[in-house]
């Protein structure tokens, strides 16, 4: 099935009710999410009636190779593409265009006004991320194969790293695993953080060693066009308490008991995801886990588990590593089958360390599809 046709026409089809006769898609992904093309130069016009990459010269043979049958306008060298756009939209008589108002600049906007000075230009905010929300099968199929390479990834990882590996050492070397194992390159800037640095959710890589901490938190991902998004947090072989190396992680705080039920929490949030559910309820479902547990220790200075929990608890996954849906307490979203999301419950303790466990998750009409296949037990690397 032609997918990436089928995502052309519901744009237009839309277009009679924005009050526009044509749209122009400026944001690079949605480039490439409309067409396939993945170069870094190409504005898309879409009309009922035509169709028109706009590109230059070095993305030429690419463009044949990645989009065949598609219009092409190519710019000479002395015209800017917006400009090239310009002319595309005068030639396809375009009167009112709608664009992609919360991407373009300012002086963007300027550009292609003088360019087709007969036409008039109409905010069209968000159209196209709306669409990319709800991903269809060949979506699905292609973040399972990014989770694939950054589970493969990950598995070489564990058995490799050293205990005087810095964290950088070891973001480096998930880096280099991930691109050996089929990905373009990280999804984002990996997280590696061990023992009580792990309080920082995004937490980046300084020459803190392995052997200094008793646990280890990683996040990464596998861009292959598509991305994917895993965390895990493990126990560190090098001691299970606070020693001489890893003082500041404090004893107050289990470890394992921490991490079971941040894997409740993950749980509880999966339980509340079907097609029609509110996206903050899912969030309150994880806070609702932390809010409620009981310690086996007293600790009567915690303020509640509730407090250590900082961040939102997910989002949406694909071209880009973070879409709508957002899974926050203050999100109006609302799931819907075929959406990519994940699930990220954390507790982040200052000099004690955090503890986070992300999964992606395929919504469906009954709830959800737990697409990552690690095991999120805290067993010791190695």
């Amino acid at each position: 099935m032609d997918y990436v046709t089928q995502r052309r026409h519901a744009v237009v089809r839309d277009l009679k009710a924005d009050g526009v006769d044509a749209v122009l898609i400026t944001n690079p992904v949605n480039v490439t999410y409309l067409t396939g093309f993945t170069g870094s130069s190409g504005y898309l016009v879409l009309t009922p009636k035509a169709t028109v990459l706009v590109s230059d010269g070095r993305y030429e043979e690419q463009i044949r190779e990645e989009c065949p049958g598609l219009d092409v306008h190519i710019r000479p060298h002395d015209k800017t593409t917006p400009e090239a756009a310009g002319e595309v939209l005068t030639k396809a008589g375009a009167k009112n265009v709608g664009f992609e108002s919360h991407h373009a600049t300012f002086a963007l906007a300027e550009s292609l006004k003088a360019a087709a000075p007969k036409a008039t230009f109409a905010p069209l905010p968000g159209r196209v991320e709306a669409l990319r929300a709800i991903k269809d099968p060949s979506e699905h199929q292609h973040i399972r194969e990014a989770i694939k390479v950054a589970e493969k990834s990950f598995n070489m990882f564990k058995v490799l790293i050293r205990e005087t590996d810095t964290e950088k050492d070891m973001a480096d070397s998930l880096d280099h695993y991930l691109r050996r194992s089929g990905a373009r390159r990280a999804a984002f800037d990996i997280i590696v953080a061990v023992g009580d640095r792990g309080a920082l959710p995004h937490a980046t890589p300084t020459t803190r060693q392995l052997g200094d901490g008793s646990k280890l938190l990683v996040d990464w991902g596998a861009d292959l066009g598509y991305k994917s998004d895993i965390t895990r947090t493990l126990r560190s072989p090098y001691g299970s308490a606070p020693t001489r190396r890893n003082k500041n992680e404090r004893s107050m705080y289990e470890f394992e008991e921490l991490h079971a039920i941040v894997c409740q929490a993950q749980d509880a949030a999966a339980a509340a995801c079907r097609h029609g559910a509110l996206a903050k309820d899912v969030d309150a479902a994880a806070r609702k886990v932390f809010a409620n547990a009981r310690l086996r220790a007293n600790k009567s200075q915690d303020p509640g588990l509730n407090a250590f929990f900082t961040h939102g608890l997910g989002h949406g996954l694909g071209l880009e590593i973070h879409e709508a849906p957002r899974i926050r307490a203050n999100s109006d979203d609302v799931l819907q089958a075929g959406m990519v999301i994940t699930l990220e419950p954390g507790l982040y303790i200052p000099e004690w360390g955090g503890v986070r466990v992300e999964d992606d998750f395929l919504v469906t009409k009954d709830g959800v599809i737990r697409m990552t296949t690690l095991p999120r037990d805290a067993a010791a690397i190695g």
